[in-house]
């Protein structure tokens, strides 16, 4: 069963989407110009607010289109079939996401596992960091696992570029993941408030629980989990005060990190190729063929 979507131009998608939201539909097809399957998301601009319409979506668009990372999920193509719509087509990945995951097995080991999973987070978020653009929206359900095993950050809705040391005053991103200044709207240091979701991430991951903030950080583990090094990492990503907040450098010269073998990262190349394939200017594509 196929319908059409609504756009000023012809094409045909499966009835059942695979993620909705307040404004966009999300739909796994298979592309013959790709020639495998692909994620195709279609953005109704009429039912955003003119107000994030104008401020993130530009952002996110602009982001999207220009990173290329080997745990970055890729944006194949952009384009704007009508006024009121975007289409955004990127890699689909087999698997689900972290959250997924840790629903499924409850807890992760501290295993090599573990370690590369939350290791090629770090690198997509230095990534980011390197080329000024704060994710501001880390979560378990941005965290893809493809088909092997290798993780892909998505969704660049409340990203943005940001100068070094410049506060950010916008105050986004997802309970509980989000640090203590923006839950007291205050200014806070973007970068770091990445390092703190990812923290939260770690904890869930080897824990499979939500960790209990309102109580000291000494006590925020329960009896047994995790080990002292993965406890010493996440004490010192949660850290209320930013500037002594673990980041990149930190994660990666821990003790945790160092005592297990990190295994070998995505194929580098494939990600690194163009947005488009194509000579001509993605925004040009017709939906027929994707």
């Amino acid at each position: 069963m196929v319908f059409r979507v609504g756009l000023s131009i012809s094409g045909t998608f499966p009835a059942n989407p695979i993620a909705t939201t307040a404004h966009s539909v999300v739909f796994k097809v298979h592309s013959k110009l790709y020639r495998r399957d692909v994620v195709v998301k279609i953005v109704n601009r009429n039912a955003i607010p003119p107000s994030i319409a104008e401020k993130f979506l530009p952002r996110e668009l602009d982001i999207t289109m220009k990173v290329r990372h080997p745990h970055i999920a890729r944006c194949l193509a952009i384009t704007r079939p009508a006024p009121t719509k975007i289409v955004i087509i990127s890699d689909y990945y087999e698997r689900s996401t972290l959250l997924d995951l840790i629903l499924t097995h409850k807890r992760l080991k501290e295993n090599p596992l573990s370690v590369t999973l939350f290791r090629q987070l770090i690198e997509a978020i230095n990534y980011l960091h390197k080329r000024g653009i704060a994710h501001r929206d880390v979560k378990l359900e941005n965290i893809m696992i493809d088909g092997n095993g290798d993780i892909k950050l998505i969704d660049f809705g409340f990203a943005r570029h940001i100068e070094r040391r410049e506060r950010s005053r916008s105050f986004c991103g997802t309970q509980p993941y989000t640090c203590p200044q923006i839950t007291r709207f205050r200014p806070y240091e973007p970068f770091t408030a990445d390092y703190y979701a990812c923290g939260i991430v770690l904890f869930t991951m080897v824990v499979g629980k939500w960790p209990n903030l309102a109580m000291s950080s000494m006590n925020i583990f329960p009896d047994k989990l995790p080990s002292r090094s993965c406890r010493r990492l996440i004490t010192s990503l949660l850290d209320e005060n930013e500037s002594c907040r673990a980041g990149y450098d930190e994660c990666v010269n821990s003790e945790w990190m160092g005592g297990h073998p990190v295994w070998m990262f995505a194929n580098h190349a494939y990600f690194y190729e163009e947005v488009s394939n194509r000579d001509e200017d993605p925004s040009n594509f017709e939906m027929s063929e994707i």
